[in-house]
């Protein structure tokens, strides 16, 4: 897990690096937030569980990294998000995770005003409501993105985005009434959707030389 962390995190390291250093110094640059709807995934059954409302913002840059392909760009974005799910036992409880998160995305312009973009997310938990959480689950966490986004004039931007985490937050031991254990069970994934809104504050394009 830890090889795959540092992997990721060098490619999206080289990723800003070439938009540093290989790109015009006028950027087409955005601040965005969204609510979000999340739930997890789990092999395990829970009983009870509900999705949680949440919220992301952070910043994002887009480049254009094909002249002949003005259609197709790459989005980079620096985000804080809050994932999670509810449970009701006795009384309600909810666990809350928030992370560092860094999608990088493919995006096509399918008219002026609409384009799909599809992608990774890369994120890193900071926090979490529940004690003990850096020794309970794991950090790190890989996103498969899907979404779409509406463009209103040149500013602003309504977007509709869906996050499908492929890897385990939690890993525990089966232990069956015996007490003996029958391996060990790597569960909850992340998901979400979307609904947000992108304020361009700077609407000048970025072209790779």
């Amino acid at each position: 897990m830890k090889k795959i962390q540092k992997v990721l995190l060098i490619l999206f390291s080289a990723v800003a690096l070439i938009i540093f250093f290989d790109t015009k110094t006028k950027a087409q640059i955005a601040l965005h937030s969204n609510m979000s709807y999340s739930k997890i995934r789990n092999d395990v059954s829970i009983e009870n569980k509900k999705a949680l409302l949440g919220y992301n913002y952070g910043i994002a840059v887009q480049y254009y990294p094909f002249r002949n392909a003005q259609k197709l760009s790459v989005i980079n974005e620096f985000n804080f998000s809050r994932k999670g799910y509810r449970q009701n036992f006795e009384e309600e409880y909810e666990f809350k995770f928030d992370y560092l998160s860094f999608p990088i995305l493919v995006d096509y312009s399918l008219f002026h005003n609409i384009s799909l973009q599809t992608g990774v997310e890369l994120s890193q938990m900071i926090d979490a409501n529940i004690e003990g959480w850096k020794d309970t689950y794991n950090k790190f966490d890989l996103g498969l993105v899907l979404g779409t986004s509406y463009y209103y004039k040149k500013k602003w931007s309504l977007y509709i985005r869906f996050t499908y985490g492929v890897l385990p937050i939690l890993d525990y031991y089966n232990i069956d009434d015996l007490g003996n254990f029958n391996g060990k069970i790597h569960d909850l994934k992340n998901i979400s959707v979307a609904l947000g809104i992108k304020f361009n504050i700077t609407n000048e394009k970025i072209t790779c030389k």
